[in-house]
């Protein structure tokens, strides 16, 4: 699964999701984690509707970490389905990143686990060959 985290570029979760112009995605299972991309939100998207171009931007991520969200654009977010999740500004990345594994291989929370079976159920149909007969 993706997760993003809101950071200036650091290793750091830094950054308010309404202003954060950079976020770094990682690929995160219960026994794997690695560096996917660091998005970053073109200029002139900056004066647009804020919380639709990061959704946008953000949309094959399951989870968004941040320092701060409003509620509407929580809200925005989740309808779009991706779960914003704030730490304190400064938190490490690589100590969110070791937590949410430590959530996936114990008891990950209701809406984790809905999202998991439907990214394994999406994939299982992506991956099923049409069978056809002569």
């Amino acid at each position: 699964m993706f997760v993003a985290f809101a950071t200036t570029g650091e290793e750091k979760i830094n950054a308010h999701f309404g202003m954060a112009t950079d976020f770094a995605v990682y690929d995160i299972g219960s026994e794997s984690c690695e560096f996917s991309k660091m998005l970053h939100l073109p200029e002139q998207a900056q004066e647009d509707d804020k919380v639709e171009i990061r959704a946008q931007l953000l949309k094959e991520c399951i989870v968004v970490y941040c320092t701060h969200i409003g509620g509407p654009a929580a809200a925005r977010l989740v309808q779009s389905g991706i779960q914003p999740l704030k730490a304190p500004e400064g938190t490490p990345i690589a100590q969110e990143l070791q937590r949410l594994q430590t959530m996936l291989k114990e008891t990950p929370p209701p809406w984790l686990r809905k999202r998991l079976m439907e990214e394994m159920n999406h994939k299982e149909e992506s991956c099923q060959c049409p069978f056809t007969r002569d």
